[in-house]
């Protein structure tokens, strides 16, 4: 029976997002999604989904799109941040007219600072167009408290890999028995830190045949094609990841700082060893040092040297116990459990 609504006001869409819908499909809800577009070094098509309409964010002004929330008389929404205007104010609009419970999705990590002003203000903003939020993970918690949410009104989780795909890389002995393979995916952009993993990289004097794969592009690809022993590839699609991951013995995030990093979860997903920087949000919930990998310090090339080295070094024993650990950390969160996160509070429901 589908005689329930949600509507799904977003950013991006991006492949992570798909299994969530199907799974909001599956719980009885037709959705609306309204989403951005925007132009990506490889773009994304939205693929067809039953009972999922998407529209895009540009064919509405504000008055078009309250007129369609109200017509469309969800039960539950969803608003992917607080950055959006138009979002916002449909959101508030929903609350009053219609009192549903209205969802703001919250990767942001506290750092004090600036926030300071979104805590003092959050009475008359969040609070008045938000009944709820919905956390990537545990550095999410203590902002969206001190923002005044009492934890009844604080869900979990925001995010899931689409571990469905990730989850069918075999893990193999055999995989191991040999020169390791190193593998990053994201940006090529500062924030990255990838000019801290070069340096770690080009400072190892034994690297016993191993390679290093970086998958992406951005504004530092030029300089890091000078380096000769390191391969670069295009951004992939999921699948073509999971292949990748197939063939790689490590993956490494060297960022210097990530709300959440969704790709540590694939790859935990996809049964890799992980060396990441305890500046991204989503290690504290896939990756336990000395367990599935190697948390290191962001700024520190002499850290992610010695974690890499460690991987080098290690037995194949070693690194398949890493990488069964990797895997079974990731199953902590799926795409069901943030679908069955956002319907909990529907309250047309028994």
């Amino acid at each position: 029976m589908r005689n329930r609504r949600f509507l799904y006001l977003y950013r991006e869409i991006n492949p992570y997002n798909i299994p969530v819908l199907k799974e909001i499909v599956k719980l009885g809800y037709e959705v609306i999604c309204v989403h951005e577009t925007k132009k990506k070094l490889v773009p994304y098509q939205v693929p067809d989904l039953k009972n999922v309409v998407f529209y895009e964010r540009k064919d509405f002004d504000q008055r078009a799109i309250n007129r369609m929330v109200l017509e469309f008389n969800p039960h539950i929404a969803y608003v992917s941040d607080i950055t959006i205007p138009m979002y916002n104010k449909a959101a508030k609009l929903l609350r009053k007219e219609n009192g549903i419970s209205v969802i703001m999705g919250f990767d942001t990590q506290w750092r004090g600072g600036k926030q300071w002003a979104n805590v003092l203000t959050a009475g008359f903003r969040h609070r008045k167009y938000f009944s709820h939020v919905l956390i990537a993970g545990m550095r999410q918690y203590e902002y969206a408290k001190r923002l005044g949410y009492k934890n009844n009104q604080i869900l979990w989780p925001m995010n899931s890999a689409d571990i469905d795909t990730f989850l069918k890389v075999p893990i193999e002995f055999e995989k191991f028995n040999g020169p390791r393979k190193f593998l990053y995916v994201g940006r090529f952009a500062e924030a990255k830190g990838l000019k801290y993993l070069i340096k770690a990289w080009s400072e190892i004097e034994n690297k016993n045949g191993a390679t290093l794969t970086l998958v992406g592009n951005g504004p530092l690809r030029a300089q890091i094609e000078s380096y000769k022993d390191i391969t670069i590839r295009e951004f992939m699609s999921q699948d073509e990841l999971s292949k990748l991951a197939e063939e790689s013995s490590c993956f490494i995030l060297p960022s210097i700082f990530e709300p959440w990093a969704l790709v540590i979860h694939e790859f935990a997903a996809s049964g890799l060893p992980l060396i990441v920087t305890n500046a991204c949000g989503a290690a504290s919930h896939f990756l336990i040092n000395n367990y599935n990998g190697f948390l290191v310090n962001p700024h520190s090339s002499d850290e992610l040297k010695k974690a890499i080295e460690k991987v080098i070094y290690s037995s194949d024993e070693k690194l398949f116990e890493l990488a069964e650990r990797s895997r079974a950390l990731s199953k902590s969160i799926s795409p069901i459990m943030v679908a069955s996160a956002i319907s909990s509070v529907d309250l047309t429901c028994s």
